[in-house]
């Protein structure tokens, strides 16, 4: 379970087949996917930098992200708790910063054959400027016995009208509850957020066993 989760009210929600891969179109929202990074507008609730652990605060409950990685437990993230600023520093472990592709990632996102059979690479991952892609079960369930048997190449296919790749928390968004699934339940990177009053927050996800 991601550590983002620890400090919100877990919602269930189930997970459908289809929010987990499938190719990627341009959405209608705050971005398109065009094949070139997006850069996050400016923050309503954050300052332009980290914060002091500590420190004054608001709204409650608001996130911030701070960092270039483009997988969030890579960067520091700000939470702002009743006791001031928390922060989340990078994660110290062997997936940060986020490694080179692995020499089974396909040349470019758009050359993942999503949903194809994959089981000689089950766990490879693959980063690229449009978001990740992964060799996955595809489910937050328990990790089948024979796993190389059932995992598929899955993208971050996030709903229409998301912005690709994932927005950082805390930037500016358009459309008050749009709600993107950026793969959570089916890549170790992947994140859900929601646009919430003004700015990109993430949501707490219960993945269907």
């Amino acid at each position: 379970m991601k550590r983002a989760l620890s400090s919100i009210a877990t919602a269930i929600v189930v997970v459908a087949a289809y929010a987990c891969g499938g190719a990627v179109e341009p959405g209608n929202g705050d971005a398109s996917n065009d094949g070139a990074p997006i850069q996050d507008a400016s923050s309503p609730i954050c300052p332009s930098s980290p914060p002091s652990s500590g420190a004054s605060c608001s709204p409650t409950n608001a996130t911030c992200e701070y960092g270039s990685d483009p997988d969030f437990e890579c960067n520091t993230v700000a939470r702002c708790t009743t006791q001031g600023w928390q922060l989340d520093t990078p994660s110290s472990g062997p997936g940060c910063p986020t490694p080179s592709n692995a020499s089974g990632c396909p040349d470019s996102f758009f050359d993942v054959p999503t949903g194809q059979h994959c089981g000689d690479l089950v766990n490879t991952t693959c980063s690229y400027p449009q978001g990740f892609c992964g060799c996955s079960v595809g489910s937050g369930g328990p990790y089948p016995a024979d796993a190389a048997a059932v995992a598929t190449w899955i993208c971050d296919a996030p709903e229409a009208g998301c912005p690709m790749p994932r927005p950082k928390l805390g930037s500016a968004c358009a459309q008050d509850n749009l709600q993107c699934d950026y793969s959570v339940c089916a890549l170790p990177m992947g994140e859900s957020v929601i646009c919430q009053d003004g700015a990109w927050q993430e949501q707490a996800y219960g993945c269907a066993l």
